[in-house]
């Protein structure tokens, strides 16, 4: 790693493990993330380095809430909790709060609250039932921070939508730390009302991002150790080259290699070099082969097509671009060769198979002012590929 590339990773300490559970789901509360005690992020996330600094903690007053949005994996939940843990801390409030489930003589000084998003809606509709919405609602005003998880799950449900944006408003109104996740940023949340977008537009919408490359070193490296998996430098870059992943799928590819590992009783103790990486994830003729048709199948359900459309002979113009999307993935992430990808798109020549992959390579590469058309079909690679790679990992990057 080079130094200018080392000054941008930052650490995010899991502050939430040192501060007891949470008020809420009292069982929900994570335990250390997959072995690991912090963040670690880099460029990709460089806005959440300036949200946990002390300049932001004095200006977030007329933020909240808080957004945190980003695919499943990302550390959402966790920073989330770390953020309210954090700045209820650093509070001088005195109020007594009742966290959920817990009787008065059971409840602890100023915990914050931890709830899914569904569980808020059972909650409140369990509140409705036994004439106690003031009730529900105080305990989460007075709380020293609230944290609702996945607020896209929320989707049609009305009367919970319309219960958390008083929730927000009163809490905003005391200056009360509350952080909302979600995977997609509120404005592109369907299913959620307009006056709840809005209301949580008012807020501090940040992305959480995968770990870019320099991240994923650090936290592969840190993952090797927790692991005791002596894990050699090339092995190291190469996972961070092929592997452009969130953490839970690294933690996973670890186990494969600590299961690997543990089968050969002569290599418990040798140094995980890149070659004897290759060597564990290395797939057989008939597993690749597997691979092509997932991919194929994957992409003809992201056209809405059929499996057998792309082997077809039509010219249909959505059946070329599904057809040569299929091409171009089964290159980019298998490198099979064209006679092999014809073979199984209808016995195609492979000609014709190399003739697709230009184009849709020309059309990823060409800039983001291209058509519509083109931006469109640069979105539904992006997204395949990112999906296809976070699910199958290690079966897809080391063939």
């Amino acid at each position: 790693m080079n130094p200018m590339a080392a000054e941008q990773i930052f650490s995010v300490p899991f502050r939430f493990l040192l501060d007891g559970k949470f008020g809420g789901e009292q069982n929900r509360s994570p335990s250390r993330p997959l072995g690991l005690a912090r963040f670690v992020g880099d460029t990709s996330n460089l806005l959440l380095k300036y949200l946990i600094s002390e300049e932001s903690r004095n200006k977030l007053d007329s933020q909240w809430p808080i957004v945190l949005f980003g695919p499943s994996g990302t550390g959402k939940t966790s920073l989330a909790l770390t953020i309210v843990s954090d700045l209820a801390e650093q509070s001088d409030r005195t109020e007594e709060v009742i966290p959920f489930n817990q009787s008065k003589n059971e409840s602890s000084l100023g915990k914050p609250i931890f709830l899914s998003a569904l569980e808020f809606d059972r909650r409140y509709r369990s509140a409705i039932e036994t004439d106690s919405v003031d009730d529900f609602r105080k305990k989460l005003i007075q709380s020293a921070g609230v944290i609702i998880d996945d607020v896209d799950r929320l989707e049609n449900k009305a009367a919970a939508q319309a219960e958390l944006v008083r929730v927000l408003d009163q809490m905003s109104a005391k200056n009360r730390p509350i952080v909302v996740t979600m995977p997609v940023s509120p404005q592109l949340c369907n299913g959620l009302s307009s006056r709840l977008i809005s209301r949580l537009s008012l807020g501090l919408s940040l992305p959480v991002n995968p770990p870019g490359p320099e991240a994923r070193l650090e936290i592969i490296r840190e993952l090797a150790n927790i692991n005791q998996i002596n894990l050699s430098d090339d092995a190291a870059l190469l996972l961070a080259d092929r592997l452009q992943v969130t953490v839970p799928k690294l933690n996973h590819v670890f186990a494969q290699i600590k299961t690997s590992l543990a089968a050969d009783t002569n290599s418990h103790s040798e140094i995980v070099n890149a070659t004897r990486l290759t060597k564990i994830f290395k797939k057989s003729a008939s597993e690749v082969e597997s691979l092509c048709h997932l991919i194929i199948k994957c992409v003809a359900k992201e056209f809405d097509l059929k499996v057998s459309d792309l082997k077809s002979n039509s010219r249909k113009q959505s059946i070329v671009m599904a057809r040569g999307v299929s091409v171009y993935l089964n290159r980019e992430l298998l490198g099979v060769s064209f006679l092999k990808i014809g073979s199984y798109l209808g016995n195609r020549d492979h000609s014709t198979i190399m003739h697709a992959n230009r184009k849709i390579e020309k059309l990823v590469s060409s800039d983001s002012d291209s058509n519509d058309s083109d931006s469109s079909i640069q979105s539904v690679v992006f997204k395949l590929k990112q999906e296809l790679t976070e699910k199958f990992a290690s079966q897809i990057n080391f063939i």
